[in-house]
């Protein structure tokens, strides 16, 4: 009987056992998913003849052409996005300040009007009468929001705007820095002239019953100067007034206005009329002697 052998096992060497780990670890592993690339690759045939190598470098050309068309065309429609937003925002912004300016000018009214009454009561007194005035009425005059344009500046947005849109709300922005800047702006000279009425009559006011402010006490070179310290804030009231008109034409007709036609001269014609129809809607700013 013939002898049963075992069946040889082939012998592998050691340095491809060793191998093959990690090729088969790299099979097990999940492999990473590159993201997709736009890419032009040669012809994978070799090129032999003329008309194929212009062939190849056509088809190169036509396909990096379409890239760069739909590349522009992705970024068109996306700054037309952006810049409808932004004038949407704009006009946004302009509508709720139409509530600011309207509150701002009653409120400046009111405090005209009470300067030049307090001045005509002190006047009246003369210089030793009964001099009894009225204090001021309530209200503050706030700044109107410009958050959106100095937004769009800041981030480079308000490029997309027609460069007269863009000059537009550069004025009115400028235009609002002149009312309420910090240093130099209308209301800050306003609250300067106030101070001083203050001054001139703090120290000597008795309250009434009513609640006005007895100042009989005042001498006559006193009264002289409150005279003069109300009609100095019944003329800063005015300068204010006419630095709210011009911001509330500039915001009216940028409102009635589309953005690319802001500087045709047959629109700018409302301008004119807007500039008009405010100035009548507030007497208070004119003088005894201004053109009817």
């Amino acid at each position: 009987m013939a002898d049963r052998t075992e069946p040889e096992m082939p012998q592998v060497p050691a340095d491809n056992l060793k191998a093959a780990g990690p090729a088969d670890t790299e099979t097990l592993s999940t492999p990473e998913i590159a993201a997709p690339m736009l890419e032009v690759h040669t012809p994978h045939e070799a090129i032999h003849t003329w008309k194929s190598f212009f062939v190849h470098i056509a088809t190169i050309v036509v396909g990096l052409l379409i890239a760069v068309s739909l590349e522009q065309t992705v970024e068109y429609f996306h700054h037309r996005h952006q810049r409808y937003e932004l004038g949407e925002a704009l006009r946004r912004n302009g509508e709720g300040n139409r509530q600011y300016i309207k509150d701002d000018f009653a409120v400046a009214e009111g405090m005209l009007h009470w300067a030049l009454e307090q001045t005509s009561i002190v006047e009246r007194a003369g210089a030793t009468g009964i001099l009894t005035i009225r204090r001021m009425p309530d209200g503050r005059i706030y700044a109107p929001d410009a958050g959106v344009w100095i937004s769009a500046k800041a981030s480079g947005l308000s490029s997309l705007l027609p460069a007269g849109a863009q000059n537009w709300f550069e004025d009115m922005d400028d235009r609002e820095r002149a009312i309420f800047d910090s240093t130099t702006g209308g209301t800050t000279l306003l609250n300067a002239q106030l101070s001083a009425l203050d001054q001139a009559i703090g120290p000597h006011a008795v309250e009434t019953s009513s609640g006005d402010l007895d100042l009989s006490v005042l001498t006559a070179a006193q009264r002289a100067t409150v005279i003069d310290r109300f009609q100095a804030v019944a003329s800063q009231v005015r300068s204010v007034m006419l630095q709210l008109i011009s911001y509330s034409n500039d915001n009216e007709y940028i409102l009635q206005t589309p953005f690319d036609r802001l500087d045709d001269a047959n629109e700018f014609k409302r301008f004119y009329e807007i500039a008009s129809k405010n100035r009548a809607a507030h007497p208070g700013i004119k003088f005894i002697f201004s053109p009817k």
